[in-house]
């Protein structure tokens, strides 16, 4: 167990009554208003320093890559409980861990290294560093390391990596496809490229240039004999060492554009007074952002992806600095690193009625081949069913509420998403 120090800080949102400006700036002297809505929110702040965070659905841990700035137990991954909000233990990784990325299924985390040439695989069912390869090199611009990553869909042996070279500019040397560690023949050009990547699919990558002024999003098309490039539009979006996510066909950027690549890549919109990492949350279906500006003074906020306003907006004073990376770490749970070695960890509170559904609602049977069947209390409606796969892709919506068919789905990891009159819940299911 880490000696950390923890410091945590409780803020609720108050309604401001408007009666007199004397009552409102006193009023304001004494309560702060964090967020639009009316939810209680915990944040916590971990006196850690963290490269990147990823969440595992497997057992509801935050793993973190923590670099040997945290002295004994850097050069290790960290194993977070947003339940407990500790930093239950280190593994050894390596020398110093950088990007990390983990499969669909939770079960499997890969980390890649700015001291070694190299991507190790994690096993979260034990908690143990595995399997370590080298990413290949340059005869003369030397030994290639991970730039970023990304485990294919429902297949954890396989990763694709954007390489970099140190030293040279660009540092692109191409994105290659792993399997079980061996790269296959063919990686995509280097020099311009794909610096940051996510799947669409397993035969299909996007990525984006945020190395030069070209700025191309691109596609890529993945084969048995690797990878290469099969489209371009350069400066759809504009910024060096601008990152993306993905949800669905849409990109979510660091700046705050939105791009829909379902056909032609173009921006849809644009999430304004942003600037950091984003992350999709399939819990709220809100857009979450670790927001910093010039002089370090962050805030988390949430924009709807349909009219692309702004719906929370709840400063961070406890910390200062960039957003490295963010995630989501389970119902109304959100982490992100900072570059002056803090994790932040903010919690909203469910409902009374959204707890009741949450613990109650049940999938069965998990794993299944043709049918699902949910079992809730009667005093709740559902509204509406969706499934979505892993890429945040909804593949069926429905008003069933039992015997769910299935048996047209493809096998994977799903996620089921029940509205009802009082609140949502979402439960991951298997189908074989």
């Amino acid at each position: 167990m880490l000696n950390l120090k923890l410091i945590e800080y409780n803020f609720v949102d108050k309604l401001i009554l408007y009666f007199k400006a004397k009552v409102m700036k006193q009023l304001l002297l004494s309560v702060c208003l964090f967020s639009i809505g009316s939810f209680a929110q915990t944040v916590t702040v971990l006196n850690v320093s963290a490269n990147e965070l990823a969440y595992s659905s497997y057992n509801g841990k935050i793993y973190a890559t923590l670099p040997s700035i945290n002295g004994s137990n850097g050069n290790s991954i960290g194993i977070i409980n947003p339940n407990t909000l500790t930093v239950e233990s280190t593994v050894p990784i390596g020398s110093e861990p950088t990007v990390i990325a983990i499969s669909n299924d939770g079960q499997t985390l890969y980390c890649g290294f700015s001291g070694t040439s190299t991507v190790r695989k994690f096993d979260v069912t034990t908690n143990t560093a595995s399997t370590q390869f080298p990413l290949g090199s340059d005869s003369f611009l030397g030994p290639f390391y991970a730039e970023d990553l990304e485990v294919m869909p429902n297949n954890s042996n396989t990763i694709a990596v954007a390489r970099r070279n140190v030293g040279y500019s660009p540092k692109h040397e191409g994105v290659g496809i792993y399997d079980n560690g061996i790269v296959r023949p063919t990686t995509s050009q280097d020099h311009t490229g794909s610096n940051q990547i996510e799947f669409v699919d397993a035969g299909q990558l996007v990525g984006f240039n945020n190395e030069t002024t070209e700025f191309g999003f691109r596609r890529l098309t993945i084969t048995a004999a690797g990878v290469s490039e099969t489209s371009v539009v350069n400066s759809i979006v504009s910024g060096f060492g601008l990152k993306f996510s993905t949800y669905g066909n849409k990109a979510f950027f660091s700046n705050g554009a939105v791009v829909d690549f379902n056909f032609a890549p173009y921006v849809a919109g644009t999430f304004s007074g942003v600037s950091g990492p984003g992350v999709y949350d399939t819990y709220t279906n809100l857009v979450a952002y670790g927001s910093y500006d010039l002089n370090g003074v962050l805030a988390f906020k949430r924009y709807n992806p349909d009219s692309y306003l702004l719906t929370t907006n709840l400063p961070i004073t406890q910390a200062t600095g960039d957003v490295r990376s963010i995630i989501t770490c389970g119902n109304g749970c959100y982490a992100f690193s900072t570059s002056t070695n803090k994790i932040v960890i903010i919690k909203y509170a469910l409902g009374v009625a959204e707890q009741e559904l949450k613990e109650a609602l049940q999938v069965y049977p998990n794993p299944t081949s043709s049918t699902i069947n949910l079992e809730f209390p009667d005093s709740f409606a559902i509204t509406k069913t969706t499934i979505t796969n892993t890429l945040g892709q909804v593949v069926m919506n429905t008003d069933a509420t039992k015997d769910i068919d299935v048996s047209s789905l493809s096998s994977g990891t799903y996620f089921i998403t029940v509205a009802t009159d009082k609140g949502s819940a979402t439960k991951r299911f298997i189908k074989n």
